[in-house]
């Protein structure tokens, strides 16, 4: 017959990991706190890797959990993009990237520098989701997460042009003639939510596209948690780690 054992790391994300408790917790709060893998792993003594992937594990946690609320009142929707390629994997098919090349037109996953859409409710939550490219069809997605009755202000990219021939109260600043506000109209906000992001991700010094949505959702995450003091936002964070169903 065979034994069967249990411990209190059965049926939990630290389930057969060499890594204490402890050493989870503080790679959890330390990676909150927006500091390096690299940097975490020396501190640890612990390889690179390693840490990397309980990094990866904690993220996908977090970001398996689906937005369940709607956002409401005004809504700032835009968009962004970062240099994001293989970093970390193998690929042969393609060649290396000479640096300091500037791509034409706006970018893309195949062009190694994905869109990353942003929602944001002024004075509430946000939401951000990594494209592979800014079409009507990922707009309209998005859109499932707001309120009727919202007010949307984008700036005058296409993509948005049919917010308001699908009912929404569309408000729009024309970026291509230099106007950047009018009144209460603009994507300021969103704007500056996207420079703390950007900020998040250098850290990291480079991240693999196909990882992107991990580290933007722990962003997120963070952003939306932002009214909660450090121990009550660990806190929550342990609570997702702990009971959310792994997918790892």
């Amino acid at each position: 017959m065979r034994k069967v054992s249990f411990n209190d790391k059965t049926g939990t994300i630290f389930e057969y990991s060499k890594m204490g408790v402890r050493e989870w917790l503080y790679i959890a709060r330390e990676l909150q706190k927006n500091k390096s893998i690299n940097r975490i792993s020396k501190e640890l003594g612990r390889r690179y890797k390693h840490v990397m992937r309980i990094v990866h594990m904690i993220m996908e946690r977090v970001g398996t959990g689906k937005f369940l609320e709607r956002l409401s009142g005004v809504v700032e929707v835009d968009e962004m993009y970062v240099s994001a390629g293989q970093k970390g994997t193998r690929c042969v098919s393609r060649g290396p990237r000479k640096r300091g090349l500037k791509l034409r037109g706006r970018g893309t996953w195949e062009k190694d520098k994905p869109p990353i859409m942003g929602l944001l409710e002024r004075g509430g939550k946000a939401v951000l989701k990594v494209a592979r490219q800014v079409s009507k069809k990922i707009v309209d997605g998005l859109m499932d997460l707001v309120s009727s009755g919202s007010v949307i202000n984008t700036d005058d990219f296409t993509a948005y042009r049919h917010l308001s021939e699908d009912g929404w109260d569309h408000r729009v600043v024309n970026h291509s003639i230099g106007e950047y506000a009018r009144d209460n109209v603009h994507t300021n906000t969103v704007e500056g939510l996207f420079q703390d992001l950007r900020h998040w991700l250098n850290t990291f010094k480079g991240v693999c596209k196909e990882n992107l949505q991990l580290f933007v959702s722990m962003f997120q995450f963070n952003y939306n948690n932002r009214n909660l003091n450090p121990m009550e936002k660990f806190t929550e964070l342990l609570h997702i780690m702990i009971y959310m169903p792994s997918v790892i």
